[in-house]
């Protein structure tokens, strides 16, 4: 385990980081990015873009690539991790990166510190390593892609890893503190402790046994199975509390192939607690009796369950049926109930009433969490309600108000003097007409008014539409304001500028990039020297 070299971090600039940007979007829909494209993208000229890259190349932040149709460049692994510390650096959540403290075979784990000098623990998500390259077979990142680079995929797992360590937490699990995430790396709190596999005694190992039951249970409860539930995956505290990590493969109870993975969480912890502490319990939890009281997988799109089943539960929620993840132990107990009403009337009494009573123990016995997550969605209908009543009262006060505004007032010998609106709309009280304009029926002065109201196109657009309304009963007198939109060039030097336009644009020479040869360019000059060597042939 080493320290990951972050120096360059500080002697690097700005258009570093905006290149090392264009690389990785340019690799979005391309193996390697050629320059033109990174140019482009970046926004640079070639030349200094080729500079730019030549220094990270250096550094090994990207790779250059030559084959026979394609040159270009690809970002590494410690590209990707300088941008995502760079962001995190911006959003004042890392300040400082320490030594490794953990390697797997799909990340490595080092100790980090925020700008208040507290320990945090960064994850770097490393899929593709050569110990782990069968994650088409392993995880469902690929989801109907057929193929993805590795730090696209790194990049998933770690969005999905930090999903889950949010979930986990609301719900009241023993896990680390998600902080934040930026493209493949993960922030959380720092746990100071032992992985279980590093424990050689325990006080009571009957009592940590049943936790971790009990632990295993509380998952599937909510929907979810951990999938590699082992001692490499449990960290004890000083107090023998245990703290759990890793989940990136976490599966819902509805997979295909979930009571395996749930027998074996089960098996892993049974076969360490007999090899380590020679303890053996008759007691361990069974697939079949595990009764779902959440659905952690449908909120967070776990391994198995597939948009279908997420189709059919909705549909199932908005018809009101809110057991509808339930129905199939529902089925269960039914038939049950059925095959002892066959044998004595009096035994199936019985049987129906303690089935009842069960259901309401259940119905009871719901989490705290999910009667949290009601009122916290009965409160934010409550603030939607209010936003929407504030505005409807703002607007209708505001409309009173431009009803009350006097057009007669804003009249002027040059047209209408808009200034003194706004505060009038501010201030309700001050709304009044302080001049009374004279009126007259003259049907002459009335089509003067109309001819007016065409003329004054600037001012009406400054003005409400509820304003323009009102223009039509005001009589208006004095000079006219005309307002224009005719151009102020004529024809011909209209022309003169667009042939001088042309005309520069044809002088304009391309200017030809200095540096690595391009694939087109290198393919040329092999068939010219072939085409010479062979010349005189026939």
């Amino acid at each position: 385990m080493g320290r990951m070299n972050v120096s360059m971090m500080r002697y690097l600039e700005g258009d570093h980081f905006r290149v090392l940007i264009a690389v990785e979007m340019g690799m979005k829909n391309h193996e390697v990015v050629p320059l033109a494209l990174v140019s482009s993208i970046a926004g640079i000229h070639r030349g200094g873009v080729l500079r730019t890259l030549n220094d990270l190349c250096k550094h090994q932040l990207v790779a250059f690539e030559r084959s026979k149709k394609f040159d270009g460049y690809r970002l590494t692994i410690r590209g990707y991790d300088y941008l995502a510390l760079r962001a995190l650096c911006s959003r004042d959540v890392v300040g400082s990166v320490g030594n490794q403290i953990g390697i797997g075979k799909e990340s490595d784990v080092y100790v980090g510190g925020d700008p208040e000098l507290n320990d945090l623990c960064l994850k770097f998500h490393r899929l593709g390593r050569t110990s782990f390259r069968k994650i088409k077979e392993k995880r469902d990142y690929h989801k109907k892609r057929k193929s993805a680079s590795w730090l696209y995929l790194s990049r998933l797992a770690a969005a999905k890893e930090f999903a889950f360590l949010k979930a986990l937490q609301e719900r009241g699990f023993p896990v680390p503190k998600g902080v934040d995430v930026c493209r493949h790396l993960v922030v959380m709190q720092l746990v100071i402790g032992q992985t279980l596999c590093n424990v050689n005694h325990v006080e009571d190992p009957a009592a940590l046994y049943d936790r971790l039951m009990a632990l295993i249970v509380k998952l599937a409860r909510h929907g979810v199975i951990h999938g590699d539930f082992n001692e490499f995956n449990l960290i004890m505290l000083e107090d023998e509390r245990v703290v759990m990590i890793d989940f990136p493969q976490m599966v819902s109870i509805d997979h295909a192939n979930a009571e395996f993975y749930f027998d074996r969480d089960v098996t892993c912890v049974r076969t360490f607690f007999k090899r380590r502490f020679d303890y053996e319990s008759e007691d361990w939890p069974k697939f079949d009796e595990i009764e779902r009281k959440g659905n952690m997988d449908v909120l967070l799109e776990a391994s198995g369950f597939t948009k279908k089943m997420a189709l059919d539960l909705n549909k199932a929620y908005d018809d009101g049926n809110f057991l509808a993840h339930c129905e199939q132990e529902l089925r269960t107990e039914k038939q049950e109930d059925e095959e002892g009403e066959k044998e004595e009337d009096s035994d199936s009494s019985d049987s129906e009433s303690e089935g009842m009573e069960a259901i309401q123990e259940d119905e009871e016995e719901k989490d705290h969490e999910e009667v949290q997550a009601q009122v916290k969605s009965v409160k934010q209908q409550k603030i939607v309600l209010s936003q929407s009543t504030r505005f409807n009262d703002w607007l209708s006060d505001a409309t009173t108000l431009l009803d009350n505004v006097d057009l007669k007032e804003l009249k002027t010998e040059e047209g209408y003097d808009d200034s003194d609106l706004p505060d009038k709309i501010n201030h309700p009280p001050g709304v009044t007409a302080s001049k009374e304009s004279e009126s007259s029926d003259n049907d002459d002065e009335q089509e003067d008014e109309e001819e007016e109201e065409d003329d004054h196109v600037a001012v009406e657009e400054q003005l409400a539409k509820v304003v323009k309304k009102k223009r039509r009963g005001v009589v208006q007198s004095g000079a006219r304001s005309v307002a224009s939109s005719a151009a102020t060039f004529s024809a011909e030097e209209i022309k003169r500028k667009l042939a001088l336009d042309k005309k520069r644009n044809k002088e304009k020479i391309r200017l030809k990039v200095k540096g690595k040869q391009s694939a087109v360019g290198r393919n040329r000059k092999d068939n010219k020297n072939v085409i010479a060597e062979y010349a005189g042939w026939i």
